[in-house]
């Protein structure tokens, strides 16, 4: 390979930033859903207090998590991640018809 072709290579692998740009933005998405994950709780257990059912919030913790399996199955084809984003995505469902349900109640 020639220069022109070694950089070329090399400008397509890093289109996306470099990889201390990558892992700066992992890292930042998953300290960005700590941060959510925290408030969602604290959320749930004052609904939980005031005899309220938290489905609406679950549902939300539930989709992001059935997502993200979903996501890793259609990168990695492992069967696992299929499966449990299958379920997280069906108890999605679940709680989102609770909540509606308890809602037009």
């Amino acid at each position: 390979m020639n220069k022109d072709e070694i950089l070329s290579k090399h400008k397509q692998e890093n289109r996306f930033g470099d990889e201390r740009e990558k892992n700066i933005r992992i890292r930042r998405d998953a300290f960005s859903l700590g941060g959510v994950v925290v408030l969602g709780c604290f959320f749930m257990m004052l609904k939980i207090w005031k005899d309220q059912y938290p489905a609406d919030i679950f549902a939300l913790f539930a989709c992001q998590g059935g997502l993200s399996c979903l996501y890793e199955w259609s990168q990695l084809r492992q069967k696992k991640h299929l499966v449990w984003g299958i379920l997280l995505m069906v108890i999605t469902a679940l709680c989102v018809f609770i909540f509606c349900r308890h809602l037009l109640a």
